[in-house]
């Protein structure tokens, strides 16, 4: 009597495979997008100059753990040699020994997954299994993958058996996190990056599986779900999965765009292109609609990051590809706002996406970017503002002195014009007898007693400055000796010029005066000044000028030092260019913006340049 298949044979014959295991790569040729690393590989086997240690990074789903099997079946096949004996590099996957290497049962290929094995105990077996000899293969090979979660002791442990192994043994190392690989492992290792597959070529990719498995699948679909793997072909390969279980089996792109929560890129254009021209009540609508649709807040705001990355590389003059020709012309109206535009909402784009993480309504907070995008979108730039600057000045100056320009409205109001005429008058009445009561009136000589004429005193018109002894200078002793200093930036300017630059300092960064004249100083010193220098100062000045310095400390009443007043004199300059109208928009515009300097010849040389060219 015949019996029944069992239930579990049954299921071994109707189980599906997942399209990223079913497809995973069983020979060199069939590894995408990493020529470089099948190159070097295929003629290390060829000429027989194979490492005795492999180190593969990349991004998760590139790769790394098929490549690494690929090298153990390279390594191991039986039946890849031709007729003439040599060997060839492509695996034959026909043998025992490429079989069993694929299903993960070859007694001399060993995987160890580090995530789960990281302690040291687990290196000393790998260790003690490397002195003995392949069992069936030629080669005994070690893959450890996500080598990187080893701990410090296992990875001191593998070092001197990594250097110098065994010549039957072979290590595999797979890391996505190269970076926590101590630099005494990567230099032991023949190191390979796996690179991220380009877009078309993983579309294409995709096409040839979907192809093979009777999917329909429109070609913007399959770019649409390579972008969003972004080059890693696992990835790619269950998207693709899921997007045909989905779609039963037709897939579409607006199938693609809801499974993964995007908005269109009609949509996506609309609500960048709305807050590029300071609409936000649009850009808002355009955004409830997608988000009606199952589009994520978060996702949204990288789709417009990434059109507006396109438009700028199409403003720089670069060409852009993996888009329709009606997102083509759309990015390129975009690129018409110009690079200072586009580089200004990427910053706010970027920042926005970086606070949805963080905001207790990722809804809320991507409506609130879009409003501040809009607003600040329209506003100029900096170059504009620049440019504008001349033009802005000689307005301020206009209207703030109307006499400057006489021609500018010379009938509009008599009425004011008199009124101007009768205050300005009334202004200058007061200045005749103010003046003669500054000026005293010549006595008459004639009209006065003889007495009084008698006791005038001489009157000269110009006195001569050697009148008054009390106004001559010192005689300086010697010829040699320097003169002596009045201020206390003087006597720093003398500490420069003497060469004393360490007195010089603390004069500027300590010093408070209270009382400074020739030969005497009154100071105030900071906390954490050394009142010891004040006696060599002492010293130093009487030597310099040949005459003794008298220098009291205070405790109270020093006016600021002279880097206090440097710093209060240039805060006063900053002050009075950020009341400037143009200078407030561009603070208000960047809140982050600080003014570091101020050229105050700038604007009336740029003011006299244009009035040059206009004559």
């Amino acid at each position: 009597m015949t019996q029944p298949p069992s239930e579990n044979a049954a299921q071994e014959d109707t189980a599906y495979r997942v399209l990223a295991r079913k497809y995973r790569p069983d020979s060199f040729s069939r590894l995408i997008g990493q020529q470089a690393l099948v190159t070097t590989l295929t003629n290390a086997i060829k000429m027989g100059r194979i490492a005795h240690a492999f180190m593969l990074t990349g991004v998760r789903g590139i790769g790394k753990t098929s490549t690494a099997r690929l090298i153990a079946k390279g390594l191991n096949c039986t039946g890849n040699t031709d007729e003439t004996g040599a060997r060839e590099v492509e695996p034959c996957n026909i043998c025992e020994s490429c079989i069993d290497i694929a299903n993960g049962r070859h007694i001399d290929v060993m995987e160890m997954d580090a995530a789960s094995k990281t302690g040291v105990n687990d290196v000393r077996d790998i260790i003690e299994g490397a002195a003995y000899r392949a069992v069936s293969a030629r080669y005994k090979i070690y893959i450890i993958d996500e080598v990187h979660m080893l701990s410090d002791s296992a990875f001191n442990a593998l070092l001197k058996t990594l250097e110098e192994p065994p010549e039957n043994v072979k290590f595999i190392l797979a890391t996505t996190e190269i970076r926590k690989v101590p630099a005494t492992i990567l230099s032991r290792c023949q190191r390979f990056d796996l690179r991220r597959v380009k877009t078309d070529e993983l579309a294409t990719h995709l096409g040839s599986i979907a192809e093979a498995e009777t999917i329909s699948a429109e070609p913007a679909a399959l770019k649409a779900i390579a972008r969003a793997a972004e080059g890693s072909v696992r990835d790619a390969l269950s998207m693709l999965d899921q997007a045909a279980a989905m779609s039963a089996d037709n897939i579409t792109e607006q199938a693609v765009t809801d499974m993964l929560g995007q908005a269109g890129a009609e949509q996506v254009i609309a609500i960048l292109t709305a807050c590029l021209e300071g609409r936000p009540d649009e850009a808002l609508a355009q955004f409830e609609k997608a988000d009606s649709q199952g589009a994520e807040p978060e996702i949204i705001l990288a789709d417009m990051l990434e059109m507006i990355h396109q438009a700028s590389l199409m403003a720089s003059g670069a060409s852009i590809e993996d888009v329709s020709d009606a997102v083509r012309d759309a990015v390129g109206a975009l690129a018409g706002q110009g690079i200072a535009r586009l580089g200004r909402a990427w910053q706010l784009l970027l920042a926005g996406h970086a606070e949805l993480r963080n905001a207790p309504q990722a809804r809320s907070a991507a409506q609130m970017v879009l409003i501040r995008l809009a607003h600040i979108a329209p506003l100029p730039t900096p170059a504009e503002i620049i440019r504008k600057l001349p033009e802005a000045q000689k307005q301020t100056q206009t209207q703030s002195n109307p006499q400057a320009n006489p021609q500018a409205n010379p009938q509009a109001n008599p009425q004011a014009q008199a009124q101007n005429q009768t205050e300005s008058q009334a202004t200058r009445m007061p200045e005749a007898p103010e003046l003669q009561e500054q000026t005293a009136p010549e006595p008459d000589i004639e009209e006065m007693p003889p007495e009084a004429s008698a006791s005038l005193p001489a009157q000269p018109d110009t006195a001569p400055a050697e009148a008054s002894p009390e106004l001559q200078p010192e005689e300086k002793p010697d010829e040699n000796m320097a003169p002596m200093p009045d201020t206390l930036e003087a006597i720093t300017d003398l500490c420069e010029a003497q060469g004393e630059f360490i007195m010089a300092s603390f004069i500027r960064r300590h010093m408070r005066p209270v009382l400074v004249e020739a030969g005497r100083i009154d100071v105030q010193l900071t906390q954490d000044a050394d009142d010891r220098m004040l006696a060599n100062l002492a010293k130093s000045l009487g030597g310099w000028t040949g005459r003794q310095w008298l220098i009291s400390l205070k405790h109270e009443g020093g006016m600021p030092t002279i880097e206090e007043a440097q710093a209060q004199a240039q805060q006063a300059i900053f002050d009075k260019a950020a009341t400037e109208p143009l200078v407030g928009a561009v603070l208000d515009t960047f809140p982050s913006a600080k003014i570091s300097a101020v050229n105050e010849n700038t604007g009336t040389q740029a003011q006299d340049a244009c009035e040059q060219q206009k004559g």
